[in-house]
């Protein structure tokens, strides 16, 4: 069987980074991002791609700020960091409580001090928060967002990119 690779949401976008790979110049040994070696200008469009563990670990620390930062701002949702099955990684956002908009009044006094139409509100306002706060991590860390174009029965999903 198959399965997707991300985990889907239903109210916030899937904003993933795919793994980073780098071209290792076969004279000098150099890694480098370029089709030309830095250290030798040995041309490398045929040169053997490695994982590049370095791009990959400041990647997900950057992501862990950016999902840091968003926790600090709401107390409804928590978001972070999920790796995808096959590659890559995600932002994962979870509710923090179970159907928050199915608690009555005495609960949302007793957990949020509250009442439950004031708590409502903040709930719509901290997940309107939180999908701005994504898409602006998107942009400055030059994330892709993706949408399932195609999930069969066995599990295997497609995604498409979304612009």
């Amino acid at each position: 069987m198959s399965c997707p690779n991300f985990k889907t949401m239903k109210d916030f976008p899937l904003i993933v980074a795919a793994e980073q790979y780098m071209k290792v110049c076969p004279k000098c040994k150099t890694g480098n991002c370029t089709d030309v070696c830095d250290e030798c200008g040995e041309d490398l469009t045929d040169a053997e791609t490695v994982y590049d563990y370095f791009a990959n670990e400041e990647m997900s620390n950057s992501m862990q700020r950016w999902a840091d930062k968003m926790n600090a701002a709401q107390a409804f949702y928590e978001v972070t960091l999920e790796s995808g099955h096959y590659s890559g990684i995600q932002f994962y956002v979870d509710d923090k409580y179970y159907k928050v908009e199915e608690l009555d009044n005495e609960d949302a006094q007793t957990e949020f001090g509250m009442c439950r139409s004031a708590m409502l509100r903040k709930y719509k306002v901290a997940g309107n928060t939180i999908r701005r706060m994504l898409k602006q991590a998107k942009k400055e860390l030059g994330l892709m967002e993706l949408e399932v174009a195609v999930r069969f029965s066995n599990g295997e999903t497609w995604y498409d990119k979304v612009a």
